[in-house]
């Protein structure tokens, strides 16, 4: 196949750019260096490669020498931020980056301060969501046993809790029994706007139409539960999806979790068969500033998009893998995350000029 040369100069151009990468970690009490080597392995290294692999330049931070260079003015000069965070709860604290990047001017991956504030919060993604025709589960009182609390702000499924609610501030909603679902979001270069890439299904061997990918399933030492890409997303789903993500608004890359549900009380993989609808599902959050390494969820979907040509994010996958040496989900993500920021940024130019 061959590539878009269009693409390929935008990829071009992305050589020798220098990108920020900075670490925020929940409760930090040093300067970062031991939380360094706790991500090290895992996501830091993850980005680092991708850093690499597109030819830049990293400027490795913990969040507070960021914060500190800036203040006075010490930093070097830095193309793109990255605002890597691990398990923080307040949303003040997570917008703290992308606000100092919007005050520097340096464009944040993945996203600004108001996509934090507005997605993070549950209410108000429940909100969104149902403006958007999106199926939210309805609220029930804390005394009804056929509910599902989650936390308002937490995540990685930190304080859920089925058949209870809790003094916690939360969401009390009806437990949708069927199926947990991860739609991974993307920016697609070639189209120049977001994109889908193959939704994943959570597939429980036990069968169990309660069961949920809780904190203690994603940390578990064995998976009691396999990952099944969605082939197929109708074009009314597909579109609201994507409409819904851009009110945030997201524009690089983020996810969407919902719950699909089930028949008869009854879990069957002929559910993989028919192309994802919004018929049967239901909104559980929006997340515009993912945690993503390679062989997680976000890979399987990029690995999915590669082999199956009928995906609408089969052709820029496979020319980013054609064009650029040692290719990666991350590697991707990073380019097609600063295309769509340097596109947007020219685009805010230009409409100031004609104003």
């Amino acid at each position: 196949m061959e590539y878009n040369m269009h693409y390929k100069k935008m990829l071009d151009e992305l050589r020798g750019k220098t990108i920020g990468l900075v670490y925020f970690f929940e409760k930090e009490d040093a300067l970062g260096g031991t939380h360094y080597w706790i991500w090290k392995s895992d996501i830091i290294s993850g980005w680092l490669n991708a850093i690499q692999e597109l030819e830049c330049v990293p400027y490795i931070m913990d969040v507070r020498t960021f914060i500190q260079k800036a203040s006075y003015n010490t930093l070097p000069h830095i193309d793109f931020i990255i605002n890597l965070n691990c398990g923080n709860y307040e949303l003040s604290s997570l917008s703290l980056v992308p606000s100092m990047c919007s005050f520097l001017a340096i464009p944040c991956i993945p996203c600004d301060a108001q996509a934090i504030v507005t997605s993070e919060n549950k209410h108000i993604s429940n909100v969104i969501a149902t403006a958007n025709n999106i199926n939210v589960p309805e609220y029930l009182p804390s005394t009804d046993p056929n509910g599902i609390f989650r936390p308002i702000n937490l995540g990685s499924s930190i304080g859920i809790q089925i058949g209870g609610s809790s003094n916690a501030s939360g969401l009390y909603q009806k437990f949708i029994s069927g199926y947990d679902i991860t739609i991974p979001i993307v920016y697609n270069p070639l189209i120049d706007t977001l994109d889908l890439l193959p939704p994943l299904l959570y597939y429980p061997n036990s069968q169990d139409p309660n069961w949920i990918y809780s904190f203690e399933e994603k940390y578990a030492e064995e998976e009691n539960f396999i990952k099944c890409p969605m082939l197929n997303v109708d074009t009314i789903a597909k579109e609201t999806l994507l409409n819904f993500a851009k009110e945030f608004p997201i524009t690089t890359y983020g996810r969407i979790d919902g719950r699909i549900k089930c028949k008869n009380n009854t879990l069957s993989k002929d559910v993989l068969q028919n192309p994802l609808s919004l018929d049967d599902f239901y909104f559980v959050e929006i997340n515009s500033m993912p945690t993503i390494e390679l062989n997680d969820s976000f890979d399987m979907a990029f690995k999915t998009a590669l082999s199956y040509n009928k995906c609408s994010m089969h052709r820029p996958v496979k020319q980013y893998c054609k064009i650029v040496k040692h290719a990666s989900m991350i590697g991707y993500v990073l380019s097609s995350s600063i295309i769509a920021l340097t596109k947007a940024k020219f685009q805010n130019q230009t409409d100031s000029n004609h104003n």
